[in-house]
């Protein structure tokens, strides 16, 4: 059965979230601890935080478990969705791909990730344009 893939036209919103990856879905033990770089309805971008090297295959399954409390969006601690490698790079020690459309309560908790992750960026965005329209005003004063 092949996973169901969302096809929404919506853009990554960068993050900074560590969170951990479990390679074997059934291994609860066997984790590695990533920073999740963007993430967005049509996939996902991380980094690894370790020292071993990463040998992870185009369409290999993991699972992403990411911290959520710090978000207060839902009274769980932890998102836990399935995702579907599409790129790998070895030498910068990141993984690419899309993320297996979850169901029931994980798909409203994703969603509301997302959300909150767009309000983050749209108010950096306006604090960024602020700092720079100061800037401007300021140089235009003072000429």
């Amino acid at each position: 059965m092949v996973p169901k893939i969302p096809k929404r036209r919506e853009p990554r919103y960068e993050t900074a979230i560590v969170a951990q990856i479990f390679p074997n879905k059934w291994n609860p033990l066997i984790s590695k601890k990533v920073v999740v770089l963007d993430l967005s309805w049509k996939g996902f971008k991380a980094e690894f935080i370790t020292n071993e090297g990463i040998n992870y295959k185009t369409g290999k399954n993991l699972s992403l478990k990411i911290p959520i409390d710090q978000f207060n969006i839902s009274n769980i601690k932890f998102l836990k969705i399935d995702l579907v490698v599409k790129w790998c790079d070895k030498e910068l020690k990141r993984i690419g791909g899309v993320i297996i459309h979850p169901r029931g309560e994980n798909a409203i908790i994703l969603g509301n990730l997302i959300q909150k992750l767009a309000l983050l960026k749209q108010t950096e965005d306006e604090i960024s344009q602020g700092s720079s329209k100061t800037l401007d005003q300021e140089s235009s004063e003072a000429s």
